[in-house]
């Protein structure tokens, strides 16, 4: 179980930071507009939209977590 845990923890940890380094470069481009105003926007919401991707296997990830310290069995979750 420790080495699922840890495993777990490693998967949960790098996508969350993916997602929020995604985030933190997308609010970077709609700050400092370095394409131009309309073409730093349109880059900058489609990465934001993308930064959700891996936030959401995070979620997932930390659910998974969850759920087996406390019941101790991971089933398949929707």
């Amino acid at each position: 179980m420790e080495e699922t845990m840890e495993i777990l923890k490693r998967t949960y940890q790098r996508f969350l930071a993916l997602g929020l380094v995604m985030m933190l470069v997308a609010f970077a481009l709609m700050i400092f507009q370095p394409l131009g105003r309309s073409a730093s926007l349109v880059l900058a919401v489609v990465i934001f939209l993308f930064a959700f991707l891996p936030l959401e296997m995070a979620k997932r990830t930390a659910r998974k977590m969850a759920l087996l310290a406390f019941g101790g069995k991971i089933e398949k979750l929707n």
